[in-house]
């Protein structure tokens, strides 16, 4: 059921269509003053944001092998951080050596990033470099731009047609590249964790912020990747889970446990790594 919602647009073309859902930008947008307080309506992504950044690391380590300690592991990497609301992602990898582009739909959520960013010299003196820029991921794609890493983090549940947005992700990689993606799992669980408690119980973001019908399990979005075509490979998938003692996210520490106790109905947030290969740098014949 999943596979044929998303696939009903894919015969368009991708210059008249935009993944784009105006309602969720509109919604985004007016809390964009939010991005940066610790007790907003992001407070939970900002506590999200170190696990996202150490799970990025680790994963761009274990691809290029290297056992050497670095204070700036994304040196000399083009990265997008698509759907970058108010920066707290691309900030993180600027710092770390990136040349980072965040890009969003929303010109509140630019203008709040771009205005947080001036408040750290370090963001525009490098080593890494930080651009932001008001677009799309189509736009960039017709800009004919390409990236090192691509990461839409929490974006994919957001979108119009979650399959061509994930497929536009894809060309904007380059041959070698990796693909960071991060969401949520459609199931019971994460209805009641994300929906009737955070929203309606406890109201740690207004209602209406998650739409549950569409969250996609990390199976669904293994098969998207695959449906990609020969090139790309899912590396990793793993669940990231909160610990309410400490009051931190935990990434889980085997690769494929995504759901609690590996339990497909258990799973909540998760992490997906995928790569696209290099034909010619990995010895595999073109067509």
């Amino acid at each position: 059921m999943w596979r044929t919602r998303l696939c009903q647009h894919i015969g368009q073309r991708r210059r008249h269509f935009s993944t784009i859902d105006a309602n969720e930008v509109k919604k985004f947008s007016a809390k964009s003053a939010e991005w940066w307080d610790p007790d907003g309506e992001f407070g939970m992504l900002q506590l999200m944001n170190p696990a996202r950044v150490r799970y990025v690391r680790d994963q761009l380590v274990n691809q290029t092998n290297t056992t050497t300690p670095t204070s700036k592991p994304f040196e000399s990497l083009k990265m997008l951080d698509i759907g970058c609301g108010g920066g707290l992602l691309s900030e993180s990898l600027t710092r770390l050596g990136g040349r980072v582009l965040g890009a969003d739909a929303s010109a509140d959520n630019i203008k709040m990033a771009q205005i947080h960013k001036k408040q750290d010299p370090q963001l525009w003196r490098g080593p890494g470099q930080l651009e932001y820029k008001h677009t799309t991921a189509e736009d960039l794609l017709a800009s004919k731009e390409s990236f090192d890493v691509v990461l839409a983090m929490e974006i994919i549940e957001h979108v119009n047609n979650p399959l061509q947005f994930l497929q536009t992700c894809g060309e904007l990689v380059r041959p070698g590249g990796t693909l960071f993606l991060s969401t949520m799992s459609r199931t019971f669980v994460s209805y009641m964790l994300t929906v009737a408690l955070a929203e309606d119980m406890l109201r740690l973001v207004h209602q209406g912020t998650h739409d549950w019908t569409k969250y996609i399990t990390s199976k669904e979005l293994m098969s998207a990747i695959e449906s990609m075509g020969q090139d790309w490979s899912v590396q990793d998938v793993r669940g990231i889970f909160w610990d309410p003692v400490c009051r931190q996210w935990r990434v889980a520490q085997e690769k494929g446990l995504v759901g609690a106790g590996g339990l497909e109905s258990l799973e909540v947030n998760y992490f997906l790594t995928a790569r696209k290969n290099d034909t010619k740098k990995d010895g595999v014949d073109g067509i």
